[in-house]
Formats: structure tokens, C-alpha cells, sequence
């Protein structure tokens, strides 16, 4: 029996390639030895990737499981379509984005910021406030898309006023160690741990915990085993799993034609939820 361990920055690249690009994981500890890095595939070039989670007005951003940063939008005043977007970012640790990551939505369409390339940086163990400016707005809302295929943050904004809308957000994910979490609407709705694999002689499975906190389902095709030489193979088969709340369950996924790599899971396109190393 092979244990399945997270991966680590060595063997992050991989998810890149298997997700479809963008990634908003936060794997912890270190892969094991046999899970060797792969090409980048628009994968941000840092060393541990970060996941976002939304509750209320305040957008926490993680990297390794642990609190980088919490982004709180404070208001949004717009006289006259000239708005003025003020976000209030405590950074535990160096923190910085760009100011077009941020959407100004509304009955016009998209704009983007007045400067989208402007890099903000915040010092770890401070509180700054940041003013991002967009032309021609009228209420609607300020959307926080890191890469435009992944929103992790949402808005609606009347007046000056910026009302978080975590409810509008797809299931955000957040890994420490083996265990995944997963957020909707800023609280936890599930729990997926990967706890052992097996292969040999090309047959390979994996075992998954799934503790629902509320109803939760999962498919077992979005776990992905990608062998050292990049080959990547989907579950033999596997339903839909569904379960009611307070319940867990074990699930056992098999694989054909594997030997040692990650297992990646991707509940939908461009997104990464988890990443286990495989040796």
C-alpha cells in the first residue's frame, strides 16, 4: 500500500495541466519523492498557490492551508459613473494583486479598473487601505477575479454602499495537509480526505472520506490519476455520490494503467480543489 501524501511546490504543476490553467489550491506538506515536477501550464509562478474564501464582506485569501490576507470592500461611491472602489487589506503576509483583477458588473457590461496594471503590495503584519477607480459605473457589482475564469469574490454595490454576495460564488475549496474543505457561502458544507492508494501491476485505487456537513455530492471522474510520464487516467467508473447531512461515507475509486504520480481533483474546469503525491 502506497499512503497518499499532498503535494507540494515540486509537483504543483501538474494540477495546471489536468485542471485546464488556473489554480486555487492551497496544498501544504511535501510531496513524496516518486512525484516529480511537471510543465506549467498557466500555473502563477509562487510557490504554494492560494484559495479564497468569502464571508460577509471579507474575502480570506489562504496559501498552504494558512491565512495570507483578509480583503474587505468598505464601499464603493460612484457619483456621477466616477467610482471609487476602497478595500481594507490586513495582510498577515506580504500580500499583492492588481488592481484589474478587480470588475466593476453592471447594466453596461464589465469595466475594468482606471489602471488595471497598478500593483498594490501590502506588508505582512499591516493593515492598508487600498482606493481602486473605474469610469462610467452605476450600481451593480465588484466582482474579485484573480484569472477571469475563477471569481472568488463578489459585491453588490447601491450607492456607496459594497454588500458582500458570497452567495453568488461557485464552492470554494481550501486544502491543509490531506484534508480538503469545502465553502459555500463562507461555511463549510464538507470534508474530502484522500487516505491511502494502492497500485500495482497497473491497478490502482484510492480511497476517499467524504464527511458531509451539509447535503453535499461528488462525482468520482473529477479525480484524475496523472502517472510521473504525464499520462493522465479518469476512474474506471463511478456514479454520482451523494450524501445527506451529518453523514460520512467512504468512497473507492479505481483506475487502470497507473503507477506512481498525484491525484488531482478538479470538481470543474480551470480549478484545482486538491492535489495528493502518489509514490
Amino acid at each position: 500500500m502506497k499512503k497518499v501524501t499532498t503535494v507540494g511546490a515540486s509537483a504543483l504543476a501538474m494540477c495546471a495541466a489536468l485542471a485546464g490553467g488556473a489554480v486555487l489550491v492551497a496544498p501544504g506538506a511535501s510531496a513524496v519523492a516518486a512525484a516529480a515536477p511537471y510543465e506549467a501550464a498557466g500555473l502563477p509562478q509562487t510557490s504554494e498557490q492560494l484559495a479564497y474564501v468569502q464571508r460577509g464582506q471579507v474575502v480570506t485569501v489562504y496559501r498552504g492551508g494558512q491565512v495570507l490576507a483578509e480583503v474587505e470592500a468598505q464601499s464603493a461611491a460612484h457619483p456621477g459613473g466616477q467610482a471609487k472602489l476602497v478595500l481594507k487589506v490586513k495582510a498577515h503576509k506580504t500580500f499583492a494583486f492588481r488592481a484589474g483583477q478587480f470588475l466593476w458588473a453592471d447594466a453596461k457590461g464589465d469595466h475594468e479598473a482606471f489602471n488595471p496594471v497598478r500593483k498594490v503590495r501590502v506588508p505582512g503584519g499591516s493593515t492598508g487601505t487600498v482606493s481602486i477607480r473605474f469610469d462610467g459605473v452605476r450600481d451593480g457589482n465588484v466582482v474579485w477575479a484573480p484569472r477571469r475564469e475563477n471569481t472568488v469574490g463578489v459585491w453588490q454595490v447601491e450607492g456607496s454602499t459594497a454588500k458582500g454576495a458570497a452567495q453568488l460564488l461557485s464552492p470554494s475549496y481550501v486544502q491543509r495537509d490531506s484534508v480538503v474543505s469545502v465553502y459555500k457561502a463562507g461555511k463549510v458544507v464538507a470534508r474530502v480526505t484522500a487516505q491511502s492508494a494502492v497500485h500495482a501491476k497497473g491497478k490502482g485505487s484510492v480511497r476517499l472520506d467524504v464527511e458531509a456537513v451539509q447535503k453535499f455530492s461528488l462525482r468520482p471522474s473529477a479525480f484524475v490519476w496523472s502517472d510521473q510520464d504525464g499520462d493522465r487516467h479518469k476512474p474506471v467508473a463511478g456514479k454520482k455520490v451523494s450524501l445527506e447531512p451529518k453523514t460520512t461515507r467512504s468512497i473507492t475509486v479505481k483506475y487502470d494503467d497507473v503507477a506512481a504520480g498525484g491525484l488531482v481533483w478538479s470538481p470543474r474546469a480551470h480549478l484545482v480543489a486538491g492535489a495528493w503525491g502518489i509514490g
